[in-house]
């Protein structure tokens, strides 16, 4: 009885040392292996959804809505695709979702009907892409960015500051020459 008792200590003291290791999330809240204020480390298998403070590994959901809280660093895809992926903070990696909604910067890329970006952005692949800092490559029918030092590929392509190529229908560049072009716009200063 007694070797049970420390058994479970030392499992719970590593785990809160540690970050909780793999999890199984019916729905947020109703999770096993961790608690949404853990660090999940290596993987996350979601029924409905799972709420992490951050997460590092590979994360996969069947539906639902998926939050981390902090950070992401990883592989996500839900595996039908219908799915509302956030992160509070950075990600470093892939997402594959309906919705990513990434708060900080990304260093990766994201692919979605509606990739929202609150930061810098490498990569965005979707219907519509927003990023609030800088994006390097943004594909799908309506992309934003404040800043692109990259290409903006796109039917409608707008951004404040272009130091990059824009190719689409419609492109607006604040601080171009002509701030409406149709086809290409490009800029870049020396």
């Amino acid at each position: 009885m007694n070797t049970k008792i420390v058994l479970a200590g030392l499992t719970l003291a590593s785990s809160i040392a540690f970050g909780a290791g793999p999890q199984f999330s019916v729905a947020p809240g109703i999770q096993f292996g961790a608690t949404k204020y853990d660090t999940i480390t290596n993987f996350s298998f979601n029924l409905l959804g799972a709420e992490n403070q951050n997460m590092s590994g590979l994360d996969i959901s069947l539906v639902g809505y998926r939050k981390i809280n902090g950070n992401f660093s990883g592989v996500h895809f839900p595996i039908f695709g219908l799915e509302a992926f956030r992160v509070g903070g950075n990600m470093e990696g892939v997402s594959i979702s309906l919705w990513n909604d990434i708060q900080g910067n990304l260093n990766g890329g994201t692919l979605g009907i509606v990739n929202t970006i609150g930061g810098d952005s490498t990569f965005n692949l979707g219907g519509v892409n927003y990023v609030e800092g800088r994006a390097m490559v943004q594909l799908g029918l309506v992309n934003y960015s404040q800043s692109v030092g990259g290409i903006q590929l796109g039917f409608v392509n707008a951004t404040q500051n272009l130091e990059g190529l824009q190719v689409g229908f419609v492109n607006y560049a604040a601080n171009g020459i002509l701030p409406v072009l149709p086809i290409i716009n490009f800029r870049k200063s020396f």
